[in-house]
């Protein structure tokens, strides 16, 4: 099954006008073109020689590959708007340099220049997926509906989960105290999810494999699904698909609800 790779553009103040992609991207080198396949898809950001500031031009789909004899950088991708945004939106270089992880590089470059300001460094390799968290971040800056912004579920989540610690770490009184003062109804956000689409021979061979019994602690499934009367188990990729791992049998196991929440939640342990 065809899953999209991210990949990345600079638009450099090299350029005498703003990104276009009508235009398509090009690279000099042959290999870069051949590592990419129709359907991934590409961030382009740009930085203009009048302007001090990055900005993010937005999320491309590859439609096409070809061949520019007459170009300086002739290995040439056709590229298509995943959806209509707002416009370019200006890059908080700090923020972002803080959220991205860390490279080693040029001292005098900050730590999102290093990511994608070095020579070279457009469709140089396939976008790891944290790096591809924090630009989907600054893109749904640029996808919105009214006055309502969108925002990453992977985000809301982690910020939400931080402010759980952070709860955590106060007294009872305190805050028992701002539940007082609280809204009794929680704020409606649209949230944006990005999400595998996974074999679902995968997922069916795993269970019927299992003959009910949870691979982990080896007990039987905890319930009986009332829709066919099977036995409710969750099937659990031994290496994430957002870390590249496989959608496969060998990548796959099924677990009990128990199990599966703390290999995800829980501490190491030792198991016997």
């Amino acid at each position: 099954m065809f899953m999209s790779q991210y990949f990345y553009a600079y638009h450099g103040p090299g350029n005498h006008s703003d990104f276009d992609p009508s235009d398509g991207y090009g690279v000099s080198q042959e290999y870069k073109q051949n590592q990419v396949n129709i359907g991934d898809l590409v961030y382009v950001i740009q930085k203009r020689r009048q302007r001090n500031y990055y900005e993010l031009c937005g999320l491309y789909e590859i439609t096409d590959t070809y061949f520019q004899e007459t170009s300086k950088k002739p290995y040439r991708v056709r590229l298509a708007e995943v959806c209509q945004a707002a416009g370019r939106i200006a890059i908080d270089e700090e923020e972002c340099s803080h959220r991205l992880p860390q490279i080693d590089g040029d001292v005098r470059w900050s730590n999102f220049q290093r990511h994608f300001c070095r020579q070279g460094v457009s469709f140089q390799s396939p976008l790891k997926p944290d790096v591809v968290s924090v630009l989907s971040a600054l893109r749904l800056k640029q996808v919105h509906s009214g006055s309502e912004q969108l925002q990453d579920f992977s985000v809301i989540e982690s910020e939400f989960s931080d402010e759980i610690d952070k709860a955590a770490r106060d007294s009872s009184f305190e805050r028992i105290r701002r539940l007082a003062k609280a809204k009794r109804k929680p704020r409606v956000v649209r949230a944006v999810i990005t999400v595998f689409a996974r074999n679902p021979d995968v997922v069916a061979e795993v269970l019927f494999r299992a003959r009910g019994a949870c691979g982990r602690c080896r007990q039987k499934a905890p319930f009986i699904r009332h829709s066919d009367g099977s036995p409710y188990l969750e099937v659990h990729h031994k290496i994430r698909l957002a870390d590249g791992g496989e959608d496969t049998l060998d990548n796959a196991i099924a677990l009990c609800p128990n199990c599966h929440r703390e290999l995800h939640f829980g501490a190491t342990v030792e198991r016997r």
